[in-house]
């Protein structure tokens, strides 16, 4: 009999999934560019633009990372966490279009705060399978 190899599930139609973290990839590199002198006189790269060219990769790396999420069906725990993440980003992206002030202040901190736990979460979840320097795993910090 011949062992068969686990293959990742493979996602039904992923074809906006792709789409989108392709949409906010270029977009981002646009971004970057239009920081250049040259780039940075012309009217789609001005500080009117800039907000918007700013907010567009993160919305579509949020709703293209939901997008993903929801078609994988990962357990409810995972999923939420997940989606918590592409939120963040969605967020992040309201934030950007939003003027200076106490509201876009109080986004910008529940977006840092939603990353920490993220962060937090994902340490835990890493930390749990590092053997200590006396070869035992001490479980998650």
């Amino acid at each position: 009999m011949t062992p068969t190899l686990k293959t990742p599930p493979r996602v039904a139609s992923t074809a906006w999934v792709r789409g989108l973290t392709l949409a906010a990839l270029t977009i981002a590199g646009v971004l970057l560019l239009s920081n250049f002198a040259p780039l940075s006189n012309l009217a789609w790269a001005g500080d009117s633009f800039h907000p918007y060219l700013s907010s567009l990769p993160l919305a579509f790396a949020g709703f293209g990372y939901a997008l993903l999420q929801l078609r994988l069906k990962p357990p409810r725990g995972i999923l939420l966490k997940r989606l918590l993440l592409a939120a963040t980003f969605v967020i992040w992206a309201v934030d950007q279009l939003l003027p200076s002030g106490r509201l876009a202040t109080f986004i910008g901190d529940v977006v840092i705060a939603a990353y920490i736990l993220d962060l937090f979460w994902l340490v835990q979840e890493q930390a749990g399978g590092i053997p200590s320097a006396s070869g035992s795993s001490d479980g998650p910090v």
